[in-house]
């Protein structure tokens, strides 16, 4: 809700700030030029509200304009791949100028494309060609010289007089390509500004680095002990040191290098906002989660191998399959609907010429074929467009003409497509006018990858695999993710196998990771305190390994495989804590644990069944224990709680071995580890050792009470609670968790 505080025609607006935030350091204001943009971007009172809301507390948490001294802070921002981030930043942009800041500098791509692509969503959201003075100024790529520093200094220094008439007002933003030689140039500009009468030193300057994670991480070697500066990091850092008054915002999809970069690295975030897409947002839960069986067309290795072939003299089959798809979910969409294709084979050049050789064929000839009657046409149409037709009418609820009619126009549309290839070639990456053509095929690779928007995505063909299994690349190459509810039933994505399994596996450890950055974020959780945990199997690394500089743990609980929890020979008062938790989560359950009839011998194990969850919040979520085992239950507790939320009504089962009667046992050379926490089998008896006791299908915990044996070098002093378990095939999984300064 809007309430007036001026009764000035540039009206500043209160939003609610909830409760209070431990980590804001001011209270900005929402004034004209913001209520402005959202009111032209957004249509709804509620995602308004919503922007307005998160836009004002990523601010808060930024440099307090009216602080005397300086304060740099580093904050992280968080939005799902093509959900809005853009629109976030903005907002941030005309937010700052609202609260009287004279300079944003914004970070926008590693290149020309995306550089451009941004800039040109920045003049377009803040209006900054409008009739009159525009209270913008906007920099692109500057050079540092005298005059454009005499230029800039003026525009600050009228922006920050407060006798200056409003309309004189402009809040600079510069936009600069995130490369070392155009970042430089952006702090010797700043460095200049001091000579010409800014004190640059207590200037409130704003900092946004879009797609942050990517190249302004320092990815350099350690030598001797040393970690280097790559550039352009080193550059980054140079600007901010130029600006010792700023803060800088990161904004990213994939966070998880900013996340895992050494806690005392400069660009180690202070805190973090998760954003909530809009309504109408189709991401990873929507295409590879519930509708992962339409969306998706596997691809085998054989169609792989032939739509990677370099040499080969026709398009492959998948493809037409998919050009076919394309053509005929624009003609299920109303005409204005502007849809395009992305044909991703590869980064490497040589393909994408190929491919773009390929798809103009098919445009040209299936287009003539199509125009007249004939038995070729008849052949075409069984072939490729009537299965697609019967693809996509199993998966929408959409009143669909019959295929005939449909196909009546397809010529018509394959005549008015633009064919674009996009690479490293500047012969052929031109702009991409999206306005001027009903229906595009772009082609290309790296330069198509993260952040780059293709407008109106419906159908992707990329039989690219996942490389060196980066989760956070793989997922910054999912283009096919937006605003798409309105045709989301239509769309579709030719992928291999790995590929799509890579992006179902995304979600889950996308959702938790979003999970427990908005929780840091809700409880005001500086990031510095906040301990790294994804969900995240081991097939994939988590982001490049030359940026990770934290230790932690990473690794995935086999099925049907045992596990222990054994190093307890010297947990000391952690002995006594893990007993009285036992005793304590075993109090009323004594009633149902019954004899496990299988054990042959006189003194029986007893087992129970257990709520999953409830084993896990009662039992082993606080269990104390050795480094490594504590880390080993968190990863535990990571992965079996996303099961449970899932599925509440999992069920575990608990084993006290030997009905928790103590064993004695040794420990190995290192005094803390036991050496055989489970017992094996009898030599000439009926026991088959405790391994076969555990129950299909069910998480199975086997609970061990021991003791220090006599003779041991270790001592009989000790005693404590040891564990094993066992997953099976549908709840194994794998987390990386951060190792705590004990290591």
């Amino acid at each position: 809700m809007r309430s007036t505080m001026t009764q000035d025609p540039q009206h500043v607006d209160i939003v609610p700030a909830g409760p209070t935030d431990p980590l804001s350091t001011w209270e900005p204001v929402v004034g004209p030029e913001t209520n402005a943009l959202v009111d032209k971007a957004l249509a709804d009172d509620m995602t308004r509200a919503q922007v307005l809301t998160q836009t004002r507390k990523i601010l808060a948490r930024c440099v307090d304009p009216s602080a005397p001294t300086p304060q740099p802070r580093t904050g992280l921002v968080v939005g799902y791949v093509q959900s809005g981030k853009t629109l976030s930043f903005t907002a941030l942009t005309a937010m700052a100028r609202d609260n009287g800041f004279a300079l944003v500098v914004l970070l926008a791509g590693t290149k020309i494309s995306l550089h451009d692509q941004t800039a040109a969503r920045l003049i377009d959201d803040l209006r900054v060609e409008r009739e009159g003075m525009s209270p913008w100024y906007l920099l692109s790529n500057p050079e540092a010289t005298s005059a454009q520093a005499n230029t800039l200094a003026t525009k600050i220094k009228t922006m920050l007089n407060p006798a200056a008439p409003e309309m004189f007002r402009q809040t600079t933003v510069i936009t600069v390509m995130k490369n070392t030689n155009r970042i430089d140039k952006v702090r010797d500009l700043l460095a200049m500004l001091g000579s010409h009468g800014v004190p640059i030193e207590t200037l409130p300057v704003l900092v946004i680095d879009d797609e942050a994670d990517q190249a302004g991480m320092n990815a350099a070697r350690v030598v001797d002990g040393v970690k280097g500066e790559t550039p352009t990091y080193s550059s980054i850092l140079s600007l901010r040191d130029a600006a010792p008054k700023s803060s800088y915002v990161m904004y990213t999809a994939t966070p998880q290098a900013p996340l895992l970069i050494n806690l005392a690295d400069a660009l180690s975030p202070d805190h973090v906002n998760v954003l909530t897409p809009g309504p109408g947002y189709t991401g990873g839960k929507y295409f590879f989660d519930e509708r992962r069986a339409s969306f998706v067309h596997v691809m085998s290795d054989a169609e792989v191998s032939g739509a990677l072939d370099a040499g080969a003299l026709e398009p492959p089959e998948s493809l037409k399959s998919a050009f076919a798809t394309f053509y005929l979910a624009k003609t299920m969409l109303p005409p204005e609907r502007m849809i395009s294709m992305l044909v991703h084979p590869s980064h490497g050049t040589e393909l994408h010429s190929l491919y773009g050789q390929f798809v103009t064929a098919l445009r040209s000839q299936w287009a003539d074929l199509l125009a007249t009657p004939s038995i070729d046409r008849d052949e075409l149409v069984a072939t490729y467009f009537k299965p697609a037709y019967d693809d996509l009418v199993s998966s929408t609820e959409r009143d669909v003409p019959p295929l005939d009619e449909l196909m009546a126009s397809i010529h018509w549309w394959m005549g008015a497509t633009e064919v674009r290839v996009i690479n490293s070639n500047a012969a052929n990456a031109g702009d991409l006018n999206w306005a001027t053509a009903p229906t595009w095929i772009v082609i290309g690779g790296n330069k198509l990858d993260r952040g780059f928007t293709i407008e109106g995505l419906a159908v992707t063909y990329m039989p690219r695999g996942i490389g060196i299994g980066n989760a956070d690349t793989i997922q910054q190459r999912a283009r096919f993710f937006g605003y798409k509810a309105a045709y989301g039933d239509l769309c579709r994505a030719w992928l291999p196998a790995s590929l799509a399994d890579s992006y179902e596996h995304y979600v889950e450890h996308e959702e938790h990771l979003r999970a427990e950055l908005g929780k840091a974020e809700q409880e005001g959780t500086p990031l510095k305190d906040w301990t790294r945990k994804m969900l995240l199997d081991p097939l994939f690394k988590a982001t490049r390994r030359a940026v990770i500089d934290i230790p932690f743990l990473h690794g995935r609980f086999k099925p049907d495989a045992w596990t222990a929890v054994d190093r307890i020979g010297k947990l000391g008062a952690g002995a006594a804590a893990n007993r009285e938790r036992l005793d304590g989560f075993l109090l009323h359950r004594a009633a149902v644990k019954v004899v496990d009839e299988r054990d042959p011998r006189p003194t029986k194990h007893t087992v129970f069944s257990v709520s999953l969850s409830e084993l896990l919040e009662e039992l082993l979520v606080d269990w104390k224990g050795d480094l490594g085992d504590r880390v080993l239950l968190q990863q535990l507790c990571l992965v079996l709680k996303a099961r449970a939320d899932d599925d509440p009504d999992l069920m575990a089962d608990v084993y006290l071995m030997d009905d928790l009667k103590s064993r004695a046992r040794s420990l190995t050379s290192d005094c803390r580890s036991v050496s055989n926490l489970q017992q094996g089998r009898a030599p000439k008896g009926p026991y088959e050792g405790d391994k076969v006791f555990f129950t299909q299908d069910r998480f199975s915990l086997q609970v061990h009470d021991v003791r220090g044996r006599d003779g041991d070098p270790c001592g009989t002093s000790w005693k404590g609670i040891g564990l094993t378990f066992r997953l099976p095939k549908e709840l194994a999984g794998g987390a990386l968790v951060q190792l705590d300064d004990e290591l």
